[in-house]
């Protein structure tokens, strides 16, 4: 009996441990959280993550400069929303938390958002992952460290 209740009480304990994420910071505007057991290899180049798994890219996570001449933030994005649309593509407005404004585009089991911190207009947070990781990492986009 006493085997029965330690066997039972070490699965119930070994179906609480949580899965640690991993959090990365391409700028200091914008931070975001990938669970680690979704990846097991990271390629850094110079404004761009991109997450492996197997030896196949996962998703990525980008940041662009917003080019200079662009009259305003939400002109901006709202141009990258119309011109990511179109009848295969289904754009969505993003509105994760207070202070990020932007859309996401679902292409072929991949989600790819666009986020601009409106605290920090300068540049814009690109990051693409499947379907169903997509909306989990989208919740966790902060500003940076």
């Amino acid at each position: 009996m006493k085997i029965a209740v330690s066997i039972i009480f070490s699965l119930i304990l070994a179906g609480c441990a949580s899965t640690s994420s991993v959090q990365f910071s391409p700028s200091q505007d914008y931070a975001i959280s990938v669970r680690s057991n979704l990846f097991d290899a990271v390629r850094i180049d110079n404004n761009d993550i991109t997450l492996f798994n197997n030896g196949k890219a996962l998703g990525f996570i980008r940041v662009e400069p917003i080019p200079s001449d662009a009259p305003s933030t939400s002109e901006f994005i709202n141009t990258l929303k119309s011109a990511s649309e179109s009848e295969s593509v289904e754009t969505q407005t993003l509105e994760l938390y207070p202070g990020f404004t932007g859309f996401s585009a679902a292409v072929r089991n991949y989600q790819t958002g666009y986020l601009i911190n409106e605290e920090n207009p300068s540049s814009i947070l690109i990051f693409s992952f499947p379907e169903g990781t997509f909306e989990d990492v989208a919740k966790t986009i902060s500003s940076g460290i």
